[in-house]
């Protein structure tokens, strides 16, 4: 199997990101958690989220063309 190209996502990236994600949520969560610290853990989740979402948005473009070359 050749390996991915360098524009390929790497599937444990997303993971890792998915991963962040929750720990981000359940900290935002608690109940002992300042203002500050949750104001930076949004933020944080808001700009990871937009990166995930980018990423699925890619590797759906790419099935489609696989797809498409597939019908033909």
């Amino acid at each position: 199997m050749p390996p991915p190209s360098p524009a390929a996502p790497d599937p444990q990236d997303l993971a890792a990101q998915l991963e962040r994600l929750e720990q981000i949520v359940r900290r935002l969560e608690a109940p002992d958690l300042d203002l500050d610290e949750a104001l930076k853990l949004f933020e944080e989740g808001v700009e990871r989220l937009r990166a995930a979402r980018e990423r699925l948005a890619q590797a759906e473009l790419k099935v489609k063309k696989v797809l498409e070359h597939l019908d033909r």
